[in-house]
């Protein structure tokens, strides 16, 4: 008896247009495009990384194996070296923001003599973060682990087959320091990019979730007036279409406002353990003797400018997804096909440019892909979000501008559907698909 009721239940709700398209065609079609263009920016982003990796050497040991031998190998590997002068860890701090290098290396006096003996030393690391997307961040780790595989070459070089195998395996110890927004922090590399990406993918995720209740909110209240027949009823009353509207907007606005801030409340806590437990996640084998490892919430914090635009924005982006989930909400015969329907229309909106823009820049994207990426009005949502975190206050306005933009459009676009008969009339459904016998 289960099987003839199974069958039966399955084929009804394939019946259903909106799951056969929303639940089914829709994430097939959509993820392998994302993840094409996804793979495309990371590998173009990493391949210019690779290919133009430049690396400062503040060299204070002078000797032959560090001024001859050890460029010889950054060469092999298709690193560029440029000298730096610096002698102590705020001097190298300043060269490593004030240049386009991609890390800067201190190599202490008396490298040459521990080296060529068999004793682990220790080098002095710094990497620059200049920009919020996850290439960028990988890319330090990338860097540390060419550095390992360098000094482990010269390790052969120098000693031949005679060499320890301990010492092959770690030649050297990395006191790594990342220089994020003038801050220096002291922490290996690989730490603070685990901690960076949690946060980098944590947030556009928030906002994803934010926009996604807005749409759904909204869509829900209007459908629900059709559904119920009191539309007409509403439109009865002595009150004008745009107070009718702004009702509407207004009401959905204090609900979202609401999940708005229970989410970046919830996001604060979560943000604030994982920068409490920072200091257990760090593997001991990756930390120098005497490093004194640092980090705090005020470290990891963002730029200043960052909480506002991160509240602009994902209050922009509610206004936007309102909007969509009016018009939607309008369109709908009723509560269902509704909130099918604004899922099949802001789910193409919103993944595209979140798995992108997570994992690879803007700027490594084909012409045509970054085109298209910057017509969608959510793509600047997470622009301002990357911009607000790097510091980048220009860029960040920017996009909250071209979103401000959209929105302006789309409420204009919601009054005039509201002004007319099509606010009763309009009807466009994912429903049932009728079989020839019906």
């Amino acid at each position: 008896m289960l099987l003839p009721l199974l069958r039966k239940e399955i084929k009804e709700l394939l019946m259903e247009r909106s799951i056969l398209v929303g639940a089914i065609i829709i994430p097939l079609i959509v993820f392998p495009i994302i993840g094409a263009l996804t793979g495309l920016g990371m590998s173009a982003a990493m391949e210019r990384a690779e290919v133009g990796l430049v690396i400062g050497i503040a060299d204070l040991d002078k000797t032959w194996l560090t001024s001859t031998h050890l460029l010889e190998l950054f060469r092999e590997k298709g690193i560029r070296t440029i000298e730096v002068k610096c002698s102590s860890e705020d001097e190298c701090a300043r060269a490593a923001a004030g240049k386009e290098l991609n890390a800067v290396i201190m190599i202490p006096s008396g490298f040459t003599r521990n080296f060529t003996f068999g004793i682990q030393s220790t080098i002095m690391t710094i990497y620059p973060i200049r920009s919020a997307a996850i290439s960028e961040i990988s890319r330090n780790q990338m860097i540390s682990t060419l550095l390992l595989d360098i000094f482990k070459s010269l390790a052969e070089r120098v000693h031949g087959g005679g060499i320890d195998p301990r010492f092959f395996e770690k030649p050297i110890l990395e006191n790594s320091m990342v220089l994020y927004l003038g801050r220096i922090l002291r922490a290996p590399a690989s730490a603070v990019a685990a901690t960076f990406l949690t946060t980098l993918f944590g947030l556009p995720l928030v906002a994803v979730m934010v926009a996604s209740y807005a749409s759904t909110v909204s869509a829900t209240s209007i459908a629900l007036e059709k559904e119920s027949k009191t539309l007409e009823l509403l439109l009865t009353i002595p009150a004008r279409r745009i107070t009718i509207l702004l009702s509407k907007l207004l009401g959905t606005f204090v609900i979202v406002l609401l999940s708005t801030i229970s989410f970046l409340v919830g996001f604060g806590i979560y943000g604030m353990m994982i920068a409490g437990s920072m200091m257990a996640r760090i593997p001991v084998e990756e930390v120098a003797a005497g490093q004194q490892v640092s980090l705090t919430l005020i470290d990891l914090w963002p730029s200043p400018i960052f909480l506002p635009i991160l509240v602009s924005a994902i209050f922009i982006a509610m206004v936007m997804m309102t909007c969509i989930g009016l018009l939607v909400g309008v369109l709908g015969s009723d509560v269902r096909s509704a909130q099918q329907l604004v899922g099949a229309i802001t789910f193409p909106l919103l993944m595209p440019p979140f798995f992108i823009l997570v994992f690879a820049p803007l700027e490594s994207l084909p012409i045509g892909v970054r085109i298209g990426l910057l017509l969608d009005p959510f793509t600047h949502l997470f622009l301002a979000i990357q911009s607000g975190f790097a510091g980048n206050l220009t860029s960040a306005i920017t996009s909250i501008m071209v979103m401000l933009g959209f929105a302006a459009l789309l409420l204009l676009l919601s009054s005039w559907l509201f002004m007319g008969e099509r606010l009763i009339t309009a009807r466009i459904t994912l429903g049932r698909r009728r079989t020839s016998g019906a």
